[in-house]
């Protein structure tokens, strides 16, 4: 019996700011995604740590949903989608790019912790369904579309790439 073949659909699409704030006290660095039709640029304290705003991007987020079994992937665990441009040869995500070749790409499923200090990402039910999404359809052996987690880029504060702003723009890479 052949395992059943998902036919991903985006649901719950929500358009938004991903956040970046960081705590100039220890050097902690945290995302969110909100969406506020206003981004929020508010210092506050939290517990040991007081959040200053560091930049934001338009966003989208999403969950996955099979159209024919009903299945769900919850992607609350990603606050935004990013295209990968990055040419820094020490980077996994850099390398993966040039290794794929033309007409390949790979987007970089962002967390809320760029450190990685709490030991957590996105899921990998998460990846697997967003690596089915995005190749489900297409019929060119030549292109393939590979979504990693951002645990893989050697620094993704620095990481160079194209945060996906509407569920539209997946459709043309």
């Amino acid at each position: 019996m052949s395992p059943h073949s998902h036919g991903w659909q985006m649901t719950d699409i929500r358009p938004g700011y991903l956040v970046l704030e960081g705590c100039f006290e220890c050097g902690a660095r945290t995302s969110f995604f909100t969406p506020e039709p206003v981004r929020p640029i508010d210092e506050y304290r939290e517990g040991q740590h007081f959040w200053i705003y560091q930049g934001s991007f338009q966003a989208v987020k999403f969950h996955l949903e099979c159209s024919s079994c009903g299945a769900r992937v919850d992607l609350d665990d990603m606050t935004a989608l990013m295209l990968s441009t990055c040419q820094d040869a020490r980077c996994a995500v850099a390398q993966l790019n040039a290794r794929q070749g033309g007409g390949s790409t790979v987007y970089v499923a962002l967390c809320a912790d760029s450190r990685h200090a709490s030991g957590h990402c996105v899921s990998p039910e998460g990846i697997d369904a967003l690596n089915e999404y995005f190749n489900q359809d297409n019929e060119d052996p030549g292109r393939k579309v590979t979504v990693v987690p951002c645990k893989l880029c050697n620094d993704v504060d620095t990481c160079a790439g194209i945060i996906i702003a509407d569920a539209g723009l997946t459709e043309i890479y």
